[in-house]
């Protein structure tokens, strides 16, 4: 089973579901029925999430998908949700706090593009999927080899996650900036 998780309100602003259930369709399609999506988070706005149930059911895959209809802090996820991966979107290469959160928390993380205007550059980084086909193919690469792709997606998260960590040396350079002129050797030394 592949259990592919969306932390996110059900809201207006926040209507990027339709790809997902549309990428279900397209996998069962090709023979993958084993993908669950569980989209975690309040539900905002009834009428999204009956036009998501409602399109889940036009496209037969009501029963590859879930919801828990309130938010719910990552450290109250059971471990079946936390092994799974974590679906998170994007504009463009703009990762935003949620998928540092997901990714300090040791979640395989998935960035998917929303705003197609914005070319990734990203684009052949595993974990960042620009388009709907792109996150198909790796939904369907976790489906054939789930082991090496589950070690892929880790191994970029925390290489994207490294970016955002400062050494020591970095820190001070960045302090030193900072800081008034003349309060420099002071508060370097």
């Amino acid at each position: 089973m592949i259990n592919l998780n969306v932390i996110s309100r059900i809201a207006e602003d926040k209507n990027y579901f339709p790809d997902l259930i549309k990428i279900l369709h397209l996998l069962k399609n090709k023979g993958i029925t084993d993908v669950q999506i569980l989209f975690i988070g309040t539900v905002y706005s009834p009428k999204v999430y009956q036009n998501i149930m409602d399109m889940a059911s036009r496209l037969n895959v009501s029963s590859n998908i879930a919801f828990t209809e309130k938010s719910i802090p990552m450290s109250e996820l059971s471990d079946e949700i936390k092994n799974g991966y974590f679906i998170n979107f994007t504009i463009g290469e703009f990762t935003g706090f949620s998928g540092l959160e997901s990714i300090k928390n040791g979640f395989k993380t998935i960035f998917y593009n929303i705003d197609k205007s914005l070319k990734n550059e990203c684009d052949n980084v595993i974990a960042y999927c620009h388009t709907r086909d792109k996150l198909m193919d790796l939904i369907i690469n976790i489906s054939q080899n789930q082991a090496l792709t589950s070690e892929e997606i880790t191994a970029c998260n925390q290489k994207m996650l490294n970016r955002f960590i400062l050494n020591s040396a970095m820190k001070r350079e960045l302090l030193a900036m900072m800081l008034p002129k003349s309060n420099h050797s002071d508060k370097l030394a």
